[in-house]
């Protein structure tokens, strides 16, 4: 990574975070774009992007947090001569006002507020001149000496304890920090992971609605096919079958039935009166033979004229 990639955001601590962001504005070519990026360093007064738009240097452009649903105005102050996958370059943006855009939820200390001055060393404690020597015992010179000395020594060890405490609370602080960001960058990524999950869960389902829909279709046209042929069969019955008897045909038929009935009673009646005639006729036939037996024996007279025919 290039050391020198957010030159004018040296102010603050910077992170190096993949986060979604959206830019907007107008490209080195004058037309107007909307584009979804990735960071790869975040501070508070700018980020260093990866984007495919060709946008030129000192070109004012809106950025916009998805995850804090906030926009704010930046200035682009840097470019990458060559590009990186995908056709993608790396571009650096100052912000207009420093802040916490990017939802950073343990931000360094330094985000919060301005990096605090060094307080200025304190002045060391001088020893009072000592008055001079008159006729002092050497006792007295030995203990202001000695005093001095012990004053000293405590405010060495005053401030050395001081120092001492300050660089713990600073080290406390940046592992506070540094476990925030763990921590956070840690959620992010065990989110992002379930998101993934959820979505090829979901992705899953959805294939197998479709293929059970791509069946149901097949199945539909299949049936639809189905029923077409019954109707075609339907109708060719139909057609086959005679229309049904209207009241005139059912008239002339039991007319018929009746002509029928009256023209074979007329036969029965007309055989039973043949029949009574053709045994009347064998009674006369018999009784005429009976009849010519006994003038067949006597002899027969001459014939006086021509026979008679029968």
């Amino acid at each position: 990574m290039r050391n020198d990639a957010l030159k004018p955001d040296r102010r603050s601590t910077r992170l190096s975070i993949s986060l979604p962001v959206t830019i907007s504005g107008v490209d080195a070519e004058g037309s107007k774009f909307s584009e979804t990026v990735r960071t790869q360093i975040v501070n508070k007064h700018g980020a260093k992007i990866s984007t495919a738009r060709h946008i030129a240097k000192g070109t004012e452009i809106m950025v916009e947090s998805p995850a804090l649903g906030v926009a704010a105005k930046a200035t682009v102050v840097w470019l990458s001569e060559k590009h990186h996958g995908e056709n993608l370059h790396y571009a650096g943006l100052q912000l207009h006002e420093p802040q916490n855009l990017w939802g950073i939820e343990f931000p360094p200390d330094d985000w919060s507020h301005e990096a605090r001055e060094e307080p200025a060393p304190a002045p060391e404690a001088t020893a009072s001149p000592a008055p001079p020597p008159e006729a002092e015992p050497e006792a007295v010179v030995t203990s202001l000496a000695a005093e001095e000395i012990t004053i000293r020594m405590l405010q060495e060890l005053q401030q050395a304890a001081d120092a001492h405490a300050e660089e713990f609370r600073d080290h406390l602080k940046q592992l506070i920090q540094r476990l925030g960001l763990e921590v956070e960058v840690d959620l992010r990524e065990r989110v992002a992971h379930a998101k993934a999950h959820e979505v090829g869960v979901l992705e899953e389902e959805i294939r197998v609605l479709r293929e059970s829909l791509r069946a149901s279709r097949e199945e539909i046209a299949r049936l639809e096919a189905r029923t077409q042929e019954l109707r075609a069969s339907l109708q060719a019955t139909m057609d086959d079958l005679e229309p049904p008897p209207t009241p005139l045909d059912e008239a002339r038929r039991q007319l018929s039935v009746m002509a029928d009935g009256v023209v074979e009673r007329m036969n029965r009646a007309a055989e039973a009166g043949l029949n009574q005639y053709r045994a009347l006729l064998q009674q006369e036939l018999q009784e005429s033979a009976a009849r010519l037996r006994p003038a067949a024996k006597a002899p027969s007279p001459p014939p006086r004229g021509p026979a008679r025919q029968p």
